[in-house]
């Protein structure tokens, strides 16, 4: 029998990131945001800015269209390639959930707090939304 070993960086992080906004109206505009940036890091496929050389990482015309028009000036453009990983994004009321694999999830943080959110990150790992069953 032949046991194979190694290394890899592919795993599952199963983050949870929870935006509380103080209005239903502003989880609904962020979530908004969120698919609009998505949308346009999708078209512009932005997880190839971070291979790209310091000085060619920059925003496409559409994204700083994006950028300028909901006033997100703390995001980089190596963040832009987080909208192209998988995740869910649901609202409920005054409340954003994103899930995710992924460890890198700073650009929706800052859309989170610059939209007045107060911001919860947790591993659904370590905190399952529901309860195992006891056999």
């Amino acid at each position: 029998m032949k046991i194979w070993m190694g290394y890899s960086s592919e795993h599952s992080m199963n983050l949870v990131l929870i935006g509380k906004f103080k209005h239903a109206k502003d989880a609904e505009d962020i979530a908004d945001v969120i698919k609009k940036l998505g949308d346009q890091a999708n078209k512009d496929d932005a997880y190839e800015i971070t291979r790209a050389p310091a000085e060619d990482r920059r925003f496409s015309d559409g994204m700083m269209s994006l950028i300028q028009k909901f006033e997100l000036y703390t995001l980089a453009p190596e963040e832009l390639g987080q909208f192209n990983f998988e995740h869910s994004v649901h609202q409920d009321g005054d409340t954003i959930r994103i899930s995710t694999d992924e460890a890198d999830v700073s650009a929706f943080i800052k859309i989170f707090v610059e939209g007045g959110a107060r911001v919860e990150v947790y591993s659904a790992h370590d905190y399952p939304d529901k309860p195992a069953q006891a056999d």
